[in-house]
C-alpha cells in the first residue's frame, strides 16, 4: 500500500515537472522566435529582476521604444508639420502691372505746403486682368535723404488706372524720395523710390 502512494507521488511529480519544462520553452509574439524562458521564470520565483540593468523609462515608453510603427508614425507628423509651417507657405503673389507715369505738383515745393502726387499704371501683358478692375489699394511713402519715413499718403483711383493724393510737405527742406506700393485680390507690387520731391524752404 505504502509503496502504491508514493509510485503516484512519483509519477504526479514527473508530470508537473514536464509541463513546467514544456512552459519554459514558450515562442515570443513579439520576435516570432522560440527562445527559453526558463532563466526568467527561475529569476522571478528567485525574486531577481528579469533585465540586468533596470530602466528609467515607464512600460508604456518602453512598448512605444521598441515599437517601429510608432516612430514611423511620429516621424510622419512631424513631416506634415514642417509641411505647413508658416515659412514654407507661399509667398504673396507679384501683380503684373507697370507704373506708367508718377509725378509731384508743384515740384520744388514749398516747406509745409500741399503737394499732389498721380501715379499711372499699366500691363505688363495683353491679359486684361492685370488690372483688377475693382479699385486698387495703393499708397506713397515719402523717405528722406536718410531712409527714415517722414510721410505716408492714400492714392485714390480718380480714372481709369491713374490714382492720386495729396502729401502735407512738412518736412525740412531737402530732397525726398516715393515708394509706391499697389495691392488687390492678394497680390500687390512696390515701386522703390521712383518718385522724387523736392522740398525748398518756406519764405
Amino acid at each position: 500500500m505504502t509503496k502504491s502512494i508514493i509510485l503516484m507521488v512519483l509519477v504526479s511529480i514527473m508530470v508537473i515537472v514536464s509541463s513546467l519544462s514544456f512552459n519554459a520553452f514558450a515562442i515570443c509574439k513579439t520576435c516570432g522566435a522560440e527562445e527559453d524562458w526558463s532563466a526568467s521564470a527561475n529569476n522571478f520565483l528567485e525574486g531577481k529582476p528579469i533585465n540586468d540593468t533596470p530602466s528609467s523609462l515607464s512600460n508604456p515608453q518602453q512598448n512605444r521604444l521598441r515599437n517601429s510603427d510608432f516612430d514611423s508614425n511620429l516621424l510622419k507628423e512631424a513631416t506634415a508639420k514642417s509641411a505647413n509651417s508658416p515659412n514654407n507657405l507661399v509667398a504673396t503673389s507679384t501683380l503684373n502691372i507697370s507704373l506708367k507715369d508718377i509725378n509731384a505738383m508743384p515740384s520744388p515745393v514749398n516747406s509745409g505746403s500741399p503737394v499732389m502726387i498721380t501715379a499711372s499704371f499699366g500691363n505688363n501683358s495683353s491679359d486684361s486682368q492685370s488690372i483688377p478692375a475693382t479699385n486698387m489699394t495703393v499708397y506713397a511713402t515719402i523717405k528722406n535723404s536718410a531712409g527714415v519715413e517722414v510721410g505716408k499718403v492714400n492714392l485714390e483711383r480718380t480714372s481709369g488706372e491713374e490714382y492720386a493724393g495729396i502729401w502735407n510737405a512738412n518736412p525740412a527742406a531737402g530732397v525726398y524720395k516715393a515708394t509706391i506700393v499697389a495691392s488687390a485680390l492678394g497680390a500687390s507690387k512696390t515701386f522703390n523710390d521712383e518718385l522724387q520731391i523736392d522740398v525748398s524752404k518756406a519764405a
